[in-house]
C-alpha cells in the first residue's frame, strides 16, 4: 500500500500556504501525520510547484514528491493517484492528532467495503464532515469520478483539521497534554 499525504492547499484561512510545515511544539504538523502512518506504506507527498518550502522539506526528509497542477482537490487527487498508483491511503497534511491506532481501525473497516474508494466522514454535532481520509483500492472511473462509499464515524479530537489559528492553538494544547511537553 502507498500513502499519499495531500499538502498542496492554499492555506488561506490560516494565512500560510506552507501550512503543513507550521510547527507544533517544535515539529512540523505534517510530521505528526507521518508518525501516525509509520510502517504502513511508502510515503508520497502531493503538492504543487508553487509550494517550494514543502518540496524542499520533503526532499530533505527523503519523501517522494508528487507534483500536481493545483487546480483543485479532486483533480489533484486524481493526478497524484495516476502517478503513484493504487492501493493508496490518502491523508490530509494538517491533522496532527491522527494516531496509528485510528488509521489502523479505518483500514480494517475499509477492508470489508468493495467500492473503488472509501472516504471517511465524521458526525460532529448535527453535521457530517468529510475528513480528507480515504482509501483508494483502484482508479476505476465512472462519469469522471471514482465510485465511492462513505464510512461514517463519530467525531474525535484526532480528526481536528488545522484551518485557523484557533484550531492550531487547540491542537497544540492537546498534543502538549498527550506528550507532556512544554508549550514553546
Amino acid at each position: 500500500m502507498k500513502v499519499l499525504i495531500m499538502a498542496g492547499g492554499r492555506g488561506s484561512r490560516i494565512g500560510d500556504p506552507s501550512k503543513p510545515l507550521i510547527k507544533i511544539l517544535g515539529k512540523p504538523m505534517i510530521e505528526y501525520v507521518i508518525d501516525a502512518i509509520n510502517g504502513l506504506g511508502e510515503v508520497n507527498i502531493a503538492t504543487t510547484k508553487d509550494h517550494e518550502r514543502i518540496i524542499q522539506w520533503a526532499r530533505s526528509n527523503n519523501y517522494t514528491i508528487v507534483l500536481t497542477s493545483g487546480r483543485d482537490y479532486p483533480n489533484d487527487l486524481i493526478e497524484a493517484l495516476r502517478l503513484t498508483g493504487t492501493p493508496t491511503l490518502v491523508l490530509p497534511s494538517d491533522m496532527p492528532l491522527l494516531s496509528k491506532e485510528f488509521i489502523t481501525k479505518f483500514l480494517r473497516a475499509v477492508a470489508h467495503i468493495r467500492t473503488p474508494m472509501v472516504t471517511l466522514a465524521a458526525v460532529r454535532g448535527c453535521e457530517i464532515e468529510y475528513t480528507g481520509i480515504s482509501y483508494i483500492r483502484d482508479l476505476t472511473m465512472s462519469n469522471g469520478v471514482i465510485p465511492w462509499s462513505t464510512l461514517t464515524t463519530a467525531w474525535t479530537m484526532e480528526l481536528i483539521n488545522i484551518n485557523t489559528r484557533e484550531d492550531l492553538e487547540e491542537a497544540t494544547k492537546l498534543i502538549q497534554r498527550r506528550t507532556q511537553q512544554p508549550i514553546r
